[in-house]
């Protein structure tokens, strides 16, 4: 145990030494030579300085110099710190040297340190479950991660769960969004808005009847005319019902229920000469015969006489027909298959419109003819669409560190 005292000697005291060192040898081959002890509760080997990247990083980048070159160390965490200056080939936990200029790799890494992970790094995989550093981002609390992976999920941003990556793609950060957000949806409706800009084509028929039952139509409206002024008094009902048919008419015209007289006034006129026949004088009887001329007058039989005319002369006369309270009575048919019915009456001397409103009345079943605009159903339903491509399920891992 000669060496082992001559060691801790020279690592803690400033006395200079120019002999070799052995530990558990008497015949040291190298300036410090260790050989391995064969005690089974032994624990051989050899520890560097360990130091976090953050630790190391805490030392800036002047702390090591020439004077530096070859110092060895072992960073045991990468969660923290920068790989900036003297640290930019830090990477993964192992054994660095330092070369003057930047710490290096010290020998062969693992299979898993030559890959290279960073912390926060993500990767696909058929694994089930957590492995070598990777965490499943299945939505779970950062709370139940090892005390390492909590730090490093941390510093990622997710201090309460880690992204649930379960059912989705991952995208690209944009300039607005945030890390671990989640957005979108595995399926999609079309609205009306998403359909192309075009005129469905389609073919309507059919029939606007009224069902077998009468109907009316209200109409209003005023008709204007520009020539010789007139005046229509008409009232009536012009009914059909989809065949010939007649209208039967009958009726009294009264008076009023009280006896009047119509009273006329005229002259009879004559456009040339006439005579009047009259008789002259009166027949006589013999008692009275009297004697006069027997050749001008016959006092036995009528004279008939005449009177002459200078030229033509007209006869005024009126008078009055009384009646007592009468009525005219009328009655008839008239058939047609088709017909109008027109009514009219006396006119004025203004120009004016018409305005007319009414109902016209069918006792039966009619169709309209129509055009205009029609509204063509595309017969869907409105389900969703699956809006995800063909796809291989995989789990996906975040890099937490070991």
């Amino acid at each position: 145990m000669k060496q082992y005292y001559i060691l801790v000697l020279a690592l803690f005291t400033s006395i200079p030494f120019y002999a070799q060192i052995g530990i558990n040898t008497e015949f040291p081959k190298a300036t410090l030579d260790i050989k391995a002890s064969l005690v089974t509760s032994h624990i051989a080997g050899m520890q560097a300085p360990r130091l976090t990247l953050a630790e190391l990083s805490s030392k800036g980048n002047s702390l090591y110099g020439a004077s530096q070159v070859g110092v060895i160390i072992y960073i045991t965490s990468i969660s923290g710190g920068d790989n900036t200056g003297q640290r930019a080939n830090i990477t993964v936990p192992g054994y660095y040297y330092f070369d003057g200029a930047s710490w290096q790799k010290l020998g062969a890494f693992d299979s898993s340190d030559i890959s290279s992970e960073i912390v926060g790094d993500i990767k696909y995989s058929f694994s089930t479950g957590d492995h070598d550093g990777w965490y499943l981002l299945d939505g779970r609390a950062v709370s139940g991660l090892s005390p390492s992976a909590k730090i490093s999920a941390t510093e990622l941003g997710f201090t309460t769960n880690l992204p649930d990556t379960r059912d989705r793609v991952l995208q690209g950060k944009a300039d607005s969004e945030v890390l671990g957000n989640k957005g979108g949806s595995n399926t999609l409706s079309i609205v009306k808005e998403n359909l192309p800009n075009i005129s469905l084509s389609g073919t309507i028929s059919g029939t606007s009847g009224s069902g077998g039952a009468a109907h009316t139509h209200t109409f209003s409206g005023a008709s204007a005319i520009g020539g010789v002024a007139h005046t229509h008094a008409f009232t009536g009902t012009s009914a059909n019902g989809g065949a010939a048919h007649t209208h039967t008419f009958s009726g009294t015209s009264a008076n009023g229920g009280a006896a009047h007289t119509h009273t006329f006034s005229g002259t009879s006129a004559s456009a040339g000469d006439h005579t009047h026949n009259f008789n002259q004088p009166q027949e006589q009887n013999t008692t009275h015969r009297g004697s006069p001329d027997a050749s001008a007058i016959s006092v036995d039989s009528h004279q008939v006489r005449k009177t002459s005319s200078s030229g033509a002369h007209t006869h005024t006369f009126s008078g009055t027909s009384g009646s007592t309270t009468h009525s005219h009575t009328f009655s008839g048919a008239s058939a047609s298959t088709t017909h109008m019915h027109t009514f009219s009456a006396a006119s004025t001397n203004t120009t004016h419109a018409h305005t007319f409103s009414g109902t016209s009345l069918t006792g039966g079943a009619h169709t309209h003819t129509a055009t205009g605009t029609a509204t063509v159903p595309t017969g869907g339903s409105g389900t969703a669409l699956d809006n995800r491509s063909p796809f291989l399920t995989v789990n996906t891992f975040v890099y937490l560190g070991l």
